[in-house]
C-alpha cells in the first residue's frame, strides 16, 4: 500500500482517489438511510423534548430555558443551539440527524484511511454508518450523534501529521464542544490531552508544554462560560443531580454496561442473554485491544490513532459507570453508543493486518452483509419506535391532552408527564410536580414551597396521567398543604384543580 508493498505511486493515488469517491457515496447512502428511517419523523424521547423546548425558547429570544421555564443546566447547550434554527420543527431536527450520520461516516473513513488500506477504510466506514446502533441513535433527536461527529472531527484534527499550535487549539475547541454536547464528553477532553501529550514527546520540552497548554486551555475556555453560567443559575456546574448515587457494586455496574453494549451492537430485538454475552465478549476484546495498545506504546510505538482509540474506549466505558455510581444516571445503549467508534476502528485495524484469503474474505463479506442488513432492518422499524415514543399523542391519554387544550391560556398546568404535555399542548411553562425525584431523571419535580406558590395562583391545574398511584398517594406531604380537587376523569387520566389548604401560608 505504498509502505513497502511495491504498489506504484500513481496506482496508489488512483486507488486513494477512487476510494474517497466511494466513501462519499457510502456516507450519502448512510445519510439516506436515516432519511428513510425518519420518514414518519425522528424518534423523540423525553430528553429530545428538553432539547427541542430549549431550541424553541432560544429561537424566540427566551434564552437557555426548558419547557419548565427553568434554566437548561442538566444538558449541554450545543444541540439546542443547532436545533434553534428550526425550533420545534421536526423537519430541521430530521436534517440534523441525517447530516450527523452522513458526516460521522465520512470522518470515520478519513481516520481509517490514515491507518488501514483504502478499501478496508471504505468498508469499515460504511459498516459504521450502517450499524444498527448508529441508525437507532441517529434516528432519534439525541446529543449522541453530534457528539460522535465532533469526536471524529477532533481526532481527525489532532492526528493529522505533525502537531502545531493552530491544530492543538482547534482540537481543544472541538473537544470542548464535545463536552458541551454531552457531559460524558469529558472523556473526549481526556483523550485529546493524551493525544497531544504523546504527539509532543519528540519536541523540546518547552514547546511540548506550550502545545499541551494551548490545547487544554482552548478546551477549558470553551467549557468555562457554560459552567460558570450553570453555577450562577443553580449553584452546580452541571446542574442539579440525583444525590446518593447507585448502590450497585462494580460487578453489577459492569454487567449493566455489558448489557447496554450488547443492545448497541445486536439491537433491541436480541434476547437478554444474547445482549449480555455479546457485551461481555466485546468488553473482553476491547480490554485485549487496550492491553495490546499499552504494550506497543511501552515498546516505543507512537501511532496516535491507536492511542486515541484506546483512551477513548476506556473513557467511553468507565465514565458512564462512574456517573452511575455517583449520580445514579442510567446506563443504556444510547449512553454507550460512542463506543461504536473504537469498536469499528479496532475491527478494521485487526482485519487489515490479516492477509486476505478466499475463506477469510468470504467470512468477512458474510459478516458485513449481516451487519448491513441489520442496520437497514432497524431503519425499516424506526416508525414502530416513533409510534410509542415521547412524541406520540395516543400512547398515554389522548383525551387528557385534549382536555388540557381547553384550559385558559393563562392557566398553570402541572403534570407528572411534563415533556409530553409541552410537546402536545405547547404550554409555557409546563410544570413538573406531585412526583418524587427518581434516579436517572433529567428534570426534577417542584419543591413543596414552589408547588404551594403555584397552588396559590388562580387557575392552577394538575394533569395526571394514570398508571400508578394517585397524586395524593404519591405525595402525601403535598396533599397535607394543598387541596387536590378532581375536575374531570378521562380515559387513563384525571384533571385536578390545585388550591392551598390555608391561604395564610401563601407566599407574600
Amino acid at each position: 500500500m505504498g509502505k513497502g508493498d511495491g504498489t506504484p505511486p500513481h496506482r496508489l493515488n488512483v486507488t486513494r482517489n477512487l476510494s474517497r469517491w466511494v466513501a462519499i457515496g457510502a456516507s450519502l447512502f448512510c445519510g439516506a438511510l436515516i432519511l428513510y428511517a425518519t420518514r414518519r419523523d425522528p424518534v423523540l424521547s423525553p430528553d429530545s423534548i428538553s432539547y427541542l423546548s430549549t431550541a424553541t425558547h432560544l429561537r424566540s429570544g427566551n434564552g437557555f430555558t426548558e419547557f419548565t421555564g427553568q434554566p437548561l443546566t442538566v444538558f449541554g447547550p450545543l444541540l439546542p443551539i443547532v436545533l434553534a434554527v428550526g425550533g420545534r420543527s421536526l423537519l430541521w431536527a430530521r436534517l440534523v440527524c441525517i447530516a450527523g450520520v452522513a458526516g460521522a461516516t465520512w470522518l470515520m473513513f478519513v481516520l481509517l484511511a490514515r491507518r488501514v488500506r483504502p478499501w478496508t477504510a471504505v468498508a469499515a466506514a460504511g459498516l459504521f454508518g450502517l450499524s444498527q446502533g448508529l441508525v437507532r441513535v441517529g434516528s432519534t433527536v439525541w446529543s449522541e450523534t453530534p457528539y460522535i461527529l465532533i469526536t471524529l472531527a477532533a481526532l481527525a484534527v489532532l492526528t493529522k501529521g505533525p502537531l502545531n499550535e493552530r491544530r492543538a487549539a482547534l482540537g481543544g475547541f472541538l473537544c470542548g464542544l464535545g463536552f458541551l454536547t454531552r457531559y460524558a464528553g469529558i472523556g473526549l477532553l481526556i483523550t485529546g490531552s493524551v493525544v497531544v501529550a504523546l504527539a509532543s514527546l519528540s519536541l523540546e520540552r518547552r514547546q511540548a508544554l506550550r502545545l499541551l497548554s494551548i490545547h487544554v486551555g482552548a478546551g477549558a475556555v470553551t467549557c468555562a462560560l457554560w459552567l460558570v453560567r450553570n453555577l450562577i443559575a443553580t449553584g452546580e456546574p452541571l446542574g442539579p443531580r440525583f444525590s446518593g448515587g447507585a448502590p450497585e457494586g462494580l460487578q453489577v455496574l459492569m454487567r449493566e454496561a455489558a448489557n447496554a453494549i450488547g443492545e448497541l451492537v445486536l439491537g433491541n430485538r436480541a434476547t437478554a442473554p444474547q445482549r449480555l454475552h455479546s457485551g461481555v465478549v466485546i468488553l473482553i476484546l476491547l480490554l485485549l485491544a487496550v492491553a495490546a495498545g499499552v504494550t506497543t506504546i511501552a515498546l516505543g510505538s507512537r501511532e496516535l490513532l491507536d492511542v486515541a482509540m484506546v483512551v477513548f474506549a476506556i473513557t467511553s466505558v468507565f465514565i458512564p459507570v462512574i456517573a452511575r455510581k455517583m449520580t445514579a444516571s442510567d446506563i443504556d445503549f444510547r449512553v454507550m453508543s460512542p463506543l461504536l467508534v473504537p469498536i469499528v476502528y479496532t475491527l478494521a485495524v485487526c482485519l487489515d493486518a490479516i492477509r486476505i484469503k478466499p475463506l477469510a474474505l468470504l467470512a468477512g463479506v458474510a459478516l458485513g452483509s449481516w451487519w448491513g442488513y441489520q442496520g437497514v432492518a432497524m431503519a425499516d422499524r424506526v416508525p414502530e419506535i416513533v409510534a410509542y415514543g415521547a412524541g406520540s399523542r395516543t400512547q398515554f391519554s389522548e383525551e387528557l391532552f385534549d382536555l388540557i387544550d381547553t384550559l385558559p391560556a393563562t392557566a398553570n398546568v402541572m403534570t407528572n408527564n411534563p415533556q409530553r404535555v409541552w410537546w402536545q399542548n405547547d404550554r409555557n411553562p409546563t410544570l413538573f410536580g406531585f412526583v418524587r425525584p427518581r434516579a436517572g431523571n433529567s428534570n426534577y419535580p417542584l419543591s413543596p414551597a414552589d408547588t404551594l406558590k403555584y397552588a396559590c395562583m388562580p387557575d392552577t391545574f394538575l394533569a395526571w396521567f394514570a398508571g400508578g398511584d394517585r397524586p395524593t398517594v404519591r405525595r402525601p406531604d403535598l396533599a397535607a398543604i394543598i387541596d387536590v380537587t378532581l375536575v374531570q376523569t378521562v380515559s387513563r387520566g384525571e384533571l385536578y384543580r390545585l388550591t392551598p389548604h390555608d391561604r395564610a401560608q401563601c407566599p407574600k
